[in-house]
């Protein structure tokens, strides 16, 4: 139970998950959402599906949203997320981890925008036909294709997620971008040596495009040890907020609460052995295990020394300045 301080400042905030994969179909994961006091989050519905599977998971999103309506919202504007406060609600913000969706056809870009896809990540670990992930031992950068992907996605105000894009491509995409951009889920590789961070350099280019990064609280992209606990992570903010400023960090959690573990396989098959052993077996963040327990974070930041409105910044008020200057 936190203290009366965090609660009465956490139950007044604006709280953004930049970034949530879970299992949205397992109602066990919207209850533990909306119990942490979430007023939107970054739902991940597809990454490596083709079209007609992305409308199939559209579909379906908007069936549980429209099923659970007394408790969620579909949310398509930033407006729609102050909505979302004022009523209770927990508001869902659909994205993609990758543009495998799209397949070769940027007008989808488009349909996907008018049914309320507002954030979409250009790769996910590996190659695609706009960019290079992470995992991969040659990163192309971006192709004419993913120019053109930015471009649209820039006209459509669809926000541009490079999280596990290599580091080539995502400083051309930030270089590309004449919107802001997000790193939604990662933390300083100079922080924590870990490849699917991101360097210096690029978080410095993100921010002075006006970007942001979510802080991930995944263990092995805070210390790389199998064991972590909320300090580790605070200690990633404190850093990110050091290096970047208080205007451009925010909070990316990358929950995987209830995920299959077929899918949670079927996400990692191009990830080593080795880092695949990782992910299966490293504990999860210690009082910070689930999105229930997110006003820990909140207690935490307090404690820290923050004060209330650098805690409403990195807790929501930073993603929600972000979401409402890039989309349409």
């Amino acid at each position: 139970m936190i203290n009366e301080e965090a609660a009465r400042l956490h139950r007044k905030s604006i709280i953004i998950d930049g970034l949530n994969a879970s299992y949205f179909r397992d109602f066990d994961v919207i209850s533990s959402i909306y119990r942490g006091g979430v007023t939107a989050v970054n739902a991940t519905i597809a990454a490596w599906q083709n079209p007609d599977e992305t409308r199939v998971l559209i579909d379906e999103a908007s069936n549980l949203l429209a099923t659970h309506s007394d408790l969620l919202m579909h949310i398509r504007s930033a407006s729609d997320i102050l909505k979302a406060k004022s009523e209770n609600k927990l508001g869902f913000i659909l994205g993609f981890q990758d543009t495998i969706p799209i397949g070769d056809d940027t007008g989808l870009l488009d349909e996907y925008q008018r049914l309320g896809v507002h954030v979409i990540q250009l790769t996910y670990n590996t190659t695609n036909r706009v960019g290079s992930g992470y995992t991969e031992k040659k990163d192309n950068g971006i192709s004419h294709f993913g120019r053109q992907v930015i471009k649209e996605m820039n006209r459509l105000g669809i926000l541009i997620d490079l999280s596990h894009s290599g580091d080539r491509t995502t400083l051309e995409a930030i270089a590309l971008s004449d919107q802001p951009v997000c790193i939604s889920h990662a933390n300083s590789r100079e922080f924590c040596n870990n490849k699917r961070n991101k360097t210096n350099e690029t978080l410095l280019a993100l921010r002075d495009k006006g970007g942001i990064i979510g802080a991930m609280r995944f263990p092995l992209t805070l210390t790389g040890k199998y064991y972590t606990d909320l300090d580790d992570y605070l200690d990633s903010i404190d850093y990110l907020v050091n290096l970047l400023g208080i205007d451009y960090v925010g909070i990316g959690t990358d929950f995987m609460e209830k995920m299959p573990l077929g899918i949670k396989l079927y996400t990692l098959k191009n990830v080593s052995i080795i880092n695949l052993f990782k992910f299966l077996f490293t504990c999860p963040v210690k009082n910070f295990e689930t999105a229930s327990e997110f006003p820990n974070v909140t207690e935490k930041l307090i404690s820290r020394g923050y004060s209330p409105e650098d805690v409403q910044k990195i807790m929501g008020l930073n993603w929600f300045r972000l979401y409402g200057q890039v989309w349409k």
